[in-house]
């Protein structure tokens, strides 16, 4: 919008309601548009409501809540200016409606020029100071009228031509007529007439006993209908068509005057001339309603459906539509669920209205919320997740509250798997044991361990024991093709042999030193190879006293032998030192609880021991290798 149009139009609107507010406001205006011209109002260019169809007199404004100031119908923007003025007034000098007409005018310019005389007045000159006859509404000299009251008319009498024609309204119209213009023709006809000669009757229906003087149609009373309003309206019938048509008649249509329907009934269920009687088996205002199959021969009463016969087996009640105590279905003929109590159930679903004690369900055939067993008499563990278990077993279904675990919810945490009571449990899960699932199962285990001892179920690889606490010994053999455990869970015995030099169940014994390549027996420790030398007294490479002894060579073979067990002694405990370091620092590097389940548990087979031992028993082989000394068997 253009800025200097929106500001010139705030200006107007401003200018407008300061002029109004000092003006004379009708508060009964407000309400209901009451001084709008049919109260008609809606919504407009500067207010909510606006009067579409202008002010009614005496009132100006947009919305017409302002009242002229003098006695004017009409007003300017400025109230206190009338622009039109009531009958026997005109403007006068400061237009406010207050200088008075001649006494026989009916409206003037000037106080001596009249526009129109008042009735029985001719305007003769302007100044309407001449009565006319008294039958003249208007006249146009004293003896001449330009127009008759009601009840007479300027012309023949009775409308004949032969007689003389006066204009001076002598001649009365006929009795019926209010106004006419000749005898024979009326213009307005006395109430609840019409026609020419005002000689027929307005049909009884006609709003007001009014109706249009030439076809005799009108608006209706309310029940009438038609353009003369001389029928009812569709469903009514009957003097001033007040009664209502039977609800049966089709399409609500029923003859004028008897009611009877004249289309016929609006179903088969329904018969008599006016519709108003049930089919045998039916009731109900409608007859829509059939009687209950409990009625014997199918008959009741038409209004509120009760049986006229009584009842057949097993149904009670005014309709017999009720089933006896403990009977359900359409024939009553079936048994309510055993675990219903004393109310019984439901006719048409068989569901219980209420259950037996300790019973839930539509039809009472589960256990109610905290009870289980075929009678649900037992009630379920306390700890259930909403007291909610299964109804054969008593477990816990939804699971259990807060922080408790097992099929019936035994232990406060959640290491149970299954329980032994409601305060032990059977299994645990993986790790734990005891019948609270509290203790941790040695960390060697593999998997779970036993519930009451802790005893491991399997260890872990390379650990043996109850507690499979005790690491496999680090000469059992490992199989290079295959992963898993070295040693028996049970005893710690080698699975596969030991290395080369040791022999024993757990190859913790050392082949004598004295054994061609160190190599002896798993099971008895004997030289598989044969002996280096014999020695006295020697319990694997004796030597036997009656055969010669080479002096030179036993002292020679003595003195190697020793040189040899000291060289591997050295080279082990080198060996075994080095180990020790790796562990320390990978234990350091896992933490102080790592360190001290590994001292506390022995050494560990880790691969760098492994590795260590291969080294090891590379080094002693190659230090090991005595040459039989000469002449030696």
């Amino acid at each position: 919008m253009d800025i200097s149009i929106f500001v010139v139009h705030t200006a107007c609107l401003w200018i407008f309601v300061f002029k109004s507010s000092a003006q004379e406001v009708d508060e009964r205006c407000k309400v209901d548009c009451a001084c709008c011209k049919k109260g008609k109002c809606g919504l407009g260019t500067y207010f909510s409501e606006e009067c579409t169809l202008g002010c009614i007199d005496g009132y100006r404004g947009a919305r017409c809540w302002i009242k002229c100031k003098f006695n004017c119908p009409k007003c300017a923007v400025d109230y206190s200016l009338c622009t039109a003025c009531y009958d026997g007034y005109y403007l006068g000098p400061d237009s406010d409606c207050t200088s008075k007409c001649l006494p026989g005018c009916k409206t003037c310019t000037t106080g001596t020029t009249c526009t129109s005389c008042k009735e029985g007045y001719e305007n003769n000159n302007n100044t309407c100071n001449s009565l006319c006859p008294s039958t003249c509404s208007t006249c146009l000299s004293k003896t001449s009228c330009g127009s008759c009251k009601d009840g007479y008319y300027i012309g023949y009498q009775n409308d004949n031509i032969d007689l003389p024609k006066l204009n001076n309204c002598t001649y009365k119209c006929r009795d019926n007529c209010v106004r006419c213009t000749s005898y024979d023709n009326c213009s307005v006809c006395k109430t609840g007439l019409y026609g020419t000669n005002c000689a027929k009757n307005c049909s009884v229906g006609c709003s007001a006993n009014t109706c249009d003087i030439q076809t005799g149609n009108c608006e209706c009373d309310p029940n009438y209908a038609g353009e003369r309003c001389d029928k009812c309206k569709t469903g009514k019938y009957g003097k001033n068509c007040g009664q209502q048509c039977p609800t049966g008649c089709k399409n609500n249509v029923c003859e004028k005057d008897s009611g009877e329907c004249t289309d016929g009934c609006t179903s088969d269920t329904i018969i008599g001339n006016k519709c108003d009687i049930c089919l045998a088996g039916w009731y109900g205002k409608y007859c829509n309603m059939s009687c209950s199959v409990g009625c014997k021969n199918q008959r009741c009463n038409e209004s509120d459906g009760k049986c006229l016969n009584g009842c057949l087996d097993n149904f009670v009640g005014g309709k017999c539509n009720q089933c006896l105590a403990g009977k359900f279905g359409e024939m009553c003929n079936s048994d309510c669920p055993h675990n219903c109590d004393y109310k019984g159930c439901l006719k048409d679903s068989g569901n219980c209205i209420e259950c037996s004690q300790n019973f839930g369900g539509v039809k009472c055939e589960k256990c109610a919320v905290g009870f289980f067993s075929s009678l649900c008499s037992e009630i379920c563990p306390v700890n259930c997740l909403d007291s909610v278990c299964d109804r054969e077993s008593g477990t816990c279904s939804d699971g259990c509250k807060n922080n408790y675990s097992g099929d019936i919810c035994c232990t406060n945490n959640n290491n149970c798997i299954t329980c032994l009571s409601e305060t032990r449990c059977k299994q645990c899960t993986s790790g734990y044991f005891n019948d609270k699932c509290d203790k941790q199962c040695p960390e060697n285990c593999l998997g779970s361990c036993n519930i009451e001892s802790g005893n491991c179920s399997s260890c872990k690889d390379n650990y043996y024991g109850e507690s499979c606490n005790f690491s496999c010994s680090p000469t059992c053999k490992i199989r290079t093709t295959a992963s898993g455990s070295v040693c028996q869970q049970t005893n710690g015995k080698c699975l596969y042999g030991c290395v080369d030099g040791f022999y024993g169940l757990q190859c913790s014994e050392k082949c004598s030193v004295y054994c061609n390549d160190t190599l002896c027996d798993r099971e008895d420790g004997q030289c598989t190879k044969g002996c280096q030398v014999k020695v006295i007294n020697d319990p694997v490479c004796p030597l036997i006293s009656d055969q010669p002894v080479n002096t030179a060579a036993v002292v020679f073979g003595t003195l190697f032998a020793v040189s040899v067990v000291g060289n591997i002694i050295t080279v082990s405990v080198l060996l075994l030192l080095k180990c020790r370091q790796r562990n320390n620092v990978k234990n350091k590097a896992r933490g102080p609880s790592y360190e001290n389940s590994a001292s506390n548990s022995g050494t560990s087979m880790t691969s760098d021991n492994y590795e260590n031992l291969e080294s090891l028993q590379e080094s002693e082989h190659e230090y090991g290798r005595i040459q039989p000394g000469t002449g030696l068997n």
